[in-house]
């Protein structure tokens, strides 16, 4: 019954982080738009206030409200950092498919050897989830890349 209660918490895993995978991936695409809808009009009026103020003289007062503003949709892409938050969404996206496939493997494994899934795959996995949110997807990375799983699950395998 317990080996069952692994099982199932790791199909549980699998199915969040599909669910994570897919909230980053409209986090991705918000902060995309966000970029392109603040970043060109500032781009754009700040064109046009350069022409119209360069125009004649009567056009100052509109050429200075368009700079105003231009200037405040610039600020306000310094500020959100649209572009940071697209690239850690996509890496966050990037991350949790990973941990899926993997779960989704340790899964399928467990199924055609007819035996449950290891407890120490199933606490791999957990911190590699917890490194996710807490944001050390370098670390994870680096991790996967030297050698995968931690040595006390590798001692067990």
């Amino acid at each position: 019954m317990a080996d069952d209660v692994v099982g199932s918490q790791v199909a549980d895993l699998r199915a969040e982080c599909e669910e994570q995978a897919q909230k980053n991936r409209f986090r991705r695409r918000f902060w995309r738009f966000t970029h392109a809808a603040l970043g060109l009009p500032a781009a754009v009026l700040a064109g046009i206030s350069g022409a119209t103020g360069l125009s004649s003289a009567d056009a100052r007062i509109p050429a200075a409200v368009l700079a105003l503003v231009s200037a405040g949709l610039s600020a306000a892409i310094a500020f959100l950092k649209p572009e940071v938050h697209q690239r850690a969404a996509h890496a966050r996206r990037r991350a949790y498919l990973a941990l899926e496939v993997e779960a989704r493997f340790a899964l399928t494994q467990a199924a055609s050897s007819g035996e449950p899934v290891p407890l120490t795959v199933y606490r791999n996995l957990l911190e590699r989830r917890r490194m996710i949110i807490a944001g050390q997807l370098d670390e994870l990375v680096q991790r996967i890349a030297v050698g995968g799983a931690p040595a006390d699950a590798e001692a067990d395998e």
